[in-house]
């Protein structure tokens, strides 16, 4: 069936019909590499399906129409793979354990066939369940594999997403399986007691300003943090055994101040990332047999790109917000990203505490119609952050804003 048939009675569809065939398209891996909208097609399905609910009624078709477009774009690129062969386990755990292992071989054809199996016969939260120790401190696609396991059963709790969307995730880590980070079980060898409830937040903000890399894709910029000096000696301490969840708030809260306080430079994919990277991999540390293993990717993470970082990392208000606060009053959401990243994150401030529900609105809507994968993953990770973290919902939904304030000024971005 093509996209065009798929898609001829959208007006009449339901949102969870629509959802389902975009995701019978994407189910169906690609053979070449992925490239960035390839890799991230999954993952913006599942977000722009959780953000639908938000979305002002006078814009749902726009945003219904850009899961039109997803389905397209993924089907223009490149050729299928060819179905693999037919394979059997006796259990789910036993397939589990036949992909894994051909994750570690890198043989591309038995990663299908397993994946297949498993998507076909598992639910999402058993795939979390499954494969979340397996594929935490992987940088193979981009160590986005986290992300995948947590928003899947997080949008589709009874499979409304088919989990047969794994393949092509699986086929990307299956690429490059050395790409692991490693000071994360090295630490095991370190006394217990010295791997405590430390400050994480004060941790982050001891991270050394690197500069920009030759590349800033992610396996190099974690590579060089990734070592028992950097990331082992400066968040070791802080990313043991207790307390996961509240000291992986204080990671999220460090990523949001970083798109907040930081130059835009790296806003759409640095800042951006920093969030919905570590959200991924605290999403799935319950899965995990030692949770304290996902808050030390996460804070890795956080880690890794906040070595981009030009000012000190603080949780207050910058100065810029402060100054463009006095020429926010009476303006509307869409006037005030139209103004860029500062004047949408004043406005988004103040917002926050009188019209939460208004200003999520408008922020999903502006997310929702908008081409960009990573505005609308990152958008949902901060609704999801807020939600989790009530002290700093304020500041994860202006995060959200200043994101969308930086794409409404460099409309051309989008990849």
């Amino acid at each position: 069936m093509t996209s065009g048939n798929c898609f001829s009675d959208l007006d009449m569809s339901s949102d969870a019909a629509l959802v389902d065939s975009v995701g019978s398209v994407l189910a169906m891996p690609r053979d070449d590499p992925a490239d960035s909208f390839v890799l991230h097609s999954a993952l913006e399905l599942c977000a722009r399906s959780a953000l639908l609910p938000y979305v002002a009624i006078g814009r749902r078709d726009e945003a219904r129409q850009r899961l039109v477009d997803l389905s397209t774009g993924f089907e223009s690129f490149g050729t299928a793979v060819n179905e693999p062969a037919e394979v059997e386990h006796d259990s789910l755990e036993v397939g589990a354990d036949r992909l894994i292992a051909a994750l570690g071989r890198g043989e591309l054809d038995d990663v299908d066939a397993h994946s297949r199996w498993l998507g076909i016969r598992a639910t999402p939260g058993q795939l979390q369940a499954l494969l979340a120790d397996a594929v935490l401190a992987s940088l193979a696609a981009a160590a986005h594999a986290p992300i995948f396991l947590y928003l899947l059963p997080r949008v589709a709790p009874r499979g409304e997403l088919s989990a047969l969307l794994l393949r092509g995730l699986a086929r990307e880590l299956a690429r490059a399986p050395g790409w692991q980070l490693a000071w994360i079980d090295r630490r095991r060898a370190v006394e217990a007691d010295a791997l405590g409830g430390g400050d994480v937040f004060a941790a982050l903000a001891r991270t050394p300003a690197l500069g920009t890399p030759a590349s800033t894709f992610i396996f190099p910029l974690m590579s060089r943090v990734d070592s028992d000096e950097l990331a082992g000696a400066v968040l070791g301490p802080s990313c043991g055994p207790g307390e996961v969840a509240a000291r992986g708030r204080a990671v999220l809260r460090a990523a949001a101040w970083s798109m907040i306080a930081e130059p835009n430079e790296h806003a759409p994919y640095g800042w951006s990332h920093a969030l919905t990277m570590s959200q991924g991999a605290l999403g799935i540390a319950d899965a995990c047999v030692d949770p304290s293993r996902a808050l030390a990717v996460a804070a890795t993470y956080v880690m890794g790109f906040r070595t981009l970082a030009e000012r000190p990392l603080c949780a207050a208000m910058p100065d810029a917000m402060r100054s463009a606060s006095g020429a926010t009053a009476g303006l509307t959401f869409d006037e005030s990203i139209e103004g860029g990243p500062v004047l949408a994150a004043s406005v988004a401030w103040g917002r926050s505490m009188v019209d939460r529900r208004g200003l999520m609105r408008d922020l999903a809507t502006a997310a929702a119609v908008h081409a960009d994968a990573h505005l609308v993953k990152y958008t949902l990770a901060c609704f999801d952050a807020a939600s989790a973290d009530a002290d700093a919902a304020q500041v994860h939904l202006t995060a959200a804003a200043t994101l969308a304030g930086w794409w409404a000024v460099n409309p051309r971005s989008a990849s």
